[in-house]
């Protein structure tokens, strides 16, 4: 089958249950990053700050926001740790849910 776009390329592999499992929960991911990031700067905070007020190490908050955490429980729960800090609970609409 011959592919013509992106979109097409991913409709292909979704087919696939472990494809797309993976795939959904990388956009989960993406959301909650996303996310806070929007809420942190929404509320005129630092990444020193919001590290401050989370208990989260500046460097991770950064690599939340950049994307570059790999997607584990363990990130998961930092993330949700992180949204609580800064008014959200684990049933925001973007952030993270098992």
């Amino acid at each position: 089958m011959k592919l013509t776009s992106t979109d097409d390329y991913i409709n292909e592999r979704m087919k696939n249950p472990e494809f797309q499992k993976g795939f959904e929960e990388a956009q989960r991911q993406d959301n909650a990053a996303i996310e806070i990031y929007d809420l942190r700067n929404n509320m005129g905070l630092s990444r020193r700050q919001l590290a401050k007020r989370s208990g989260i190490s500046k460097k991770v908050i950064t690599r939340i926001e950049e994307g570059d955490m790999e997607f584990t429980d363990e990130s998961m729960k930092i993330m949700e740790q992180v949204l609580r800090s800064l008014g959200k609970d684990s049933n925001s609409p973007l952030a993270y849910q098992k």
